[in-house]
């Protein structure tokens, strides 16, 4: 897309939002609907990083385009304004250490290492504030919207809000007319999870990162499929992984994982095999990774957090977004 193009597309989408256009539906958005032209590599790419985020944590899209990243002080909605510049606009009134995010109709969702859910409209202006407590929660983390709009929130890996470790995925559901308030908590999968962290759903598929003790395992990801009756079906171990895994998102029908402790991404299929990967050591400790989505983004472009050292929110260590775009000839 050149730059004339991409500008016009900026223009259409910040008039779209200050006007508040939204968008209905469960359905997750089609993440790297343009995958085939997607290269996680690190030779086929320019990198920049674009914003500063504390503790860049996680991201999400809207279906209409719309981008959200999370850190250890706030959510915030990203603006594309340029190439390579994202303007950063924190939805938070308030400071938390904010992990996954999560989206249905016009709601954006999310949680916080405090243990508390944040929720709010999803208007020109959104503002997140708190609408739940979770129950015996040690922390918060990757989120997924159910078809049915079901919230499934991963409890892991490790303890965050002074609580002993409960790997587990949970699930929350909302009242059939108020998508604030939750009026069921259950505890929808623990075993054999060790160390859950990412969660994303495709179709009736939850897929979840995570890391085993015995046997030993740095890495995994896990598919569960959600039955007709809404219970977890049975856990295959999809996928082995060289590093401590993060946050994964979707491309078209594969996944990309990032490493958290190599500071790679990698393109893996649903049957595990690993299609490409970037060098390791190329993101400081990266945390989450999305494929772009127009009208902001294009199809072949690609978004990650930048985590660094957990806990620091302003070195030079990570605490950035950072954009892959294909080479120019």
């Amino acid at each position: 897309m050149n730059r004339t193009v991409r500008m016009a597309a900026w223009s259409v989408w910040t008039v779209c939002a200050l006007s508040a256009c939204s968008h209905d539906g469960a359905e997750p958005v089609d993440e790297g609907s343009g995958a085939s032209s997607l290269c996680i590599e690190t030779g086929c790419n320019d990198i920049a990083a674009v914003a500063t985020v504390p503790d860049a944590e996680n991201l999400l899209f809207t279906p209409d385009g719309r981008l959200f990243v999370s850190g250890g002080t706030n959510v915030f909605e990203a603006v594309r304004t340029d190439e390579t510049v994202v303007e950063l606009t924190a939805l938070s009134a308030s400071d938390c250490n904010f992990t996954g995010l999560a989206h249905h109709a016009d709601v954006l969702y999310a949680s916080c290492g405090s243990g508390e859910l944040f929720a709010g409209r999803l208007t020109a202006t959104p503002e997140l504030t708190p609408i739940y407590q979770y129950l015996d929660t040690a922390l918060p983390n990757g989120m997924a919207m159910g078809a049915d709009g079901s919230l499934y929130v991963v409890d892991g890996p490790l303890p965050g809000n002074g609580g002993l470790p409960s790997p587990k995925i949970i699930r929350l559901r909302f009242a059939a007319d108020d998508p604030f308030q939750v009026v069921e908590q259950v505890t929808w999968l623990q075993a054999p999870l060790a160390f859950p962290n990412g969660l994303v759903r495709l179709e009736s598929q939850l897929f979840v990162t995570d890391a085993s003790v015995v046997p030993p395992a740095l890495g995994l990801v896990r598919a569960v499929q959600i039955e007709a009756d809404g219970s977890a079906g049975a856990v295959a171990t999809i996928a082995t992984l060289a590093g401590v895994p993060d946050d994964l998102a979707l491309a078209g029908q594969d996944l990309i994982v990032t490493e958290y402790s190599t500071g790679r991404v990698v393109r893996i299929a649903l049957d595990g095999t690993q299609i490409s990967a970037t060098n390791p050591g190329g993101y400081s400790f990266p945390s989450s990774v999305i494929v772009g989505r127009s009208p902001m983004f294009a199809p072949d472009e690609w978004l990650v957090t930048e985590k660094g050292q957990i806990g620091d929110t302003s070195s030079s260590v990570g605490n950035r977004l950072t954009l892959m775009r294909p080479q120019q000839p």
